[in-house]
């Protein structure tokens, strides 16, 4: 008896020693990957091996445990645990208890655009202002050589790529250092005014009139995939996922079409029933499991469907009556005239679990 009292005591002891702290939850399309870094942050020592990850519930058997870049099996106090996962089962809910993760307007002025990675860059006037992904102000990016007027802007890979003016397409390092003008084609893409990035390829609406494709790589034109005519009559936005989806205006009224990678397929998945001048569109990685479509709609909400253009939901929470663009990866991340930087739920939870039974849960 007195060996199992003190068995029980030593496992209390434990658990009251043990303490967990998620530093960071973030998904990047680029590798299809989760990232979570959890940091020991109680007294007692735990093994990694019997470290488990859950999302939204469900046990992951795929995952990989790493401190400091190194498999190991010993877990020490104030270490940072990371965790990754592949081709997670993350994605949107319209059941969540909290939406909306922050806000910030501290260094915007007049944001007009927006995009995440590794960092969230959001256009502000003649500059890029870049926060972390919790919202935090880093730096600005400025270039009044290369880019006097930026207009769009996306991240891929290790580049973030930048539309000036109706002009052309500059590349940037992540650290804001110009790289070069990848695309620049006065003949096939003279003014282009929205564009998206894959692994292969820059799409890009131009003159709102149909959607060329350069090489991601070299900036050669490749060819018009989506010409003119038939679903497509005034393109105003697109987004590239599974599909290439895209804000479509026809006889004065808005609608979502989709394509297939190739430009082939066009169909309407989104009438204009359900849209209010809508402005921005972002979709999820194709790598997902599910996938979605965001759309600001009526410049109040981020409108949600699936990719077949099923109604799931809308988000509203923190937003005011001037809500200009949106990009979803791991959070949903929207440019806010009045609020900002307004970082929503999608509603998966991450759940960590060490050894005891001692758990932490974050939500993406």
């Amino acid at each position: 008896m007195e060996t199992a009292f003190d068995e029980k005591y030593d496992d209390l002891q434990t658990r009251s020693d043990t303490s967990l702290s998620v530093i960071d939850t973030a998904y990047y399309r680029e590798n299809n990957t989760l990232m979570i870094h959890v940091q020991n942050t109680g007294s007692a020592t735990l093994d990694v091996a019997s470290t488990q990850l859950l999302v939204d519930g469900v046990l992951t058997d795929s995952a990989t445990f790493q401190i400091r870049g190194v498999t190991t099996s010993i877990w020490q106090p104030n270490e940072v645990l990371t965790i990754a996962l592949t081709n997670p089962d993350i994605g949107f809910s319209s059941d969540v208890s909290v939406r909306m993760d922050g806000s910030n307007y501290k260094q915007l002025t007049t944001p007009t655009n927006i995009t995440a990675g590794k960092k969230v860059y959001i256009i502000d006037g003649t500059a890029i202002d870049v926060f972390a992904l919790d919202g935090t102000y880093e730096f600005t990016i400025t270039d009044t050589v290369n880019t006097p007027a930026p207009r769009d802007v996306k991240i891929y890979g290790d580049y973030l790529y930048v539309m000036d003016d109706a002009s052309h397409i500059d590349r940037f390092t992540l650290g804001g250092v110009w790289v070069n003008r990848i695309v620049y084609d006065v003949v096939n893409t003279p003014t282009p005014r929205a564009f998206a990035v894959d692994s292969s390829y820059i799409y890009v609406v131009d003159n709102y009139n149909h959607v060329d494709r350069f090489n991601r790589t070299t900036g050669t034109f490749v060819n018009r995939l989506i010409a003119n005519g038939g679903t497509m009559t005034s393109p105003r936005d697109l987004s590239v996922g599974a599909y290439i989806f895209v804000i479509d205006r026809a006889s004065s009224a808005y609608h979502i079409d989709r394509y297939t990678l190739a430009g082939t397929g066009g169909a309407m998945i989104v009438s204009s029933s359900r849209l209010s001048n809508p402005t921005d569109i972002s979709a999820s990685s194709a790598g997902l499991q599910d996938t979605y479509v965001y759309i600001v709609n009526n410049s109040r909400q981020i409108l949600v469907v699936d990719e077949s253009g099923t109604y799931q939901g809308s988000v509203d929470d923190g937003l005011s009556s001037s809500v200009r663009a949106v990009d979803a990866t791991g959070k949903i991340f929207v440019l806010d005239g009045v609020n900002g930087l307004v970082t929503e739920n999608l509603g998966t939870s991450i759940k960590v679990v060490a050894e005891n039974g001692v758990s932490k849960i974050d939500m993406l």
